[in-house]
């Protein structure tokens, strides 16, 4: 049988059917054909690798992990390997740090929330962005750039963003009114 037949035969694609060759669960030999090498599959092992195929695998959504305890008599403290399930009222020695406090810095730091820069208000700052003076001053942004590139407020390009220094801003708006 060759390849595109037994890819047929188990009702999987050539590519798949090259993958388990490789995998190592068919076996293919190999004859000499007109211009390159074609690949001949044993009708008997397909059979029984197609038997193989039909089995259903049922995999659990999820799997639960049932913590088993055992109350010592002398000492109080809970063991493994009992038949009662432990309450986590009843663990404790988790050590300095709870576990859910690990989980939710694990889980902030995944997030990004747990930036490196500290967050200073906007009214502390002596530079502000753009945006930050436009909520300061409750101008618009398209009023601020051409205020900034007709030369009315002084600005500096840090990077790709500008940077208003707190002062100037201050004076443009006094000149405003």
């Amino acid at each position: 049988m060759n390849k595109q037949e037994a890819a047929d035969y188990l009702g999987v694609s050539v590519r798949a059917l090259e993958r388990y060759v490789q995998q190592g669960k068919i076996s293919v030999k190999y004859s000499k054909g007109k211009t390159r090498p074609t690949a001949n599959f044993d009708p008997t092992e397909l059979e029984t690798f197609k038997a193989e195929l039909d089995q259903p695998t049922i995999k659990p959504a999820f799997e639960s992990r049932q913590i088993t305890t055992e109350q010592q008599p002398d000492t109080g403290k809970l063991t493994p390997d009992s038949g009662d399930l432990a309450r986590f009222d009843e663990v404790s020695g988790f050590g300095e740090i709870g576990v859910i406090e690990k989980l939710s810095g694990i889980i902030e730091a995944l997030l990004g929330k747990a930036d490196t820069q500290p967050l200073v208000p906007i009214a502390d700052k002596l530079l502000l962005t753009i945006s930050e003076a436009q909520a300061l001053t409750g101008l618009s942004r398209e009023f601020l750039r051409d205020a900034i590139t007709s030369g009315e407020l002084k600005a500096k390009l840090i990077g790709k963003g500008w940077r208003v220094k707190r002062t100037d801003l201050e004076e443009y708006v006094e000149k405003l009114f």
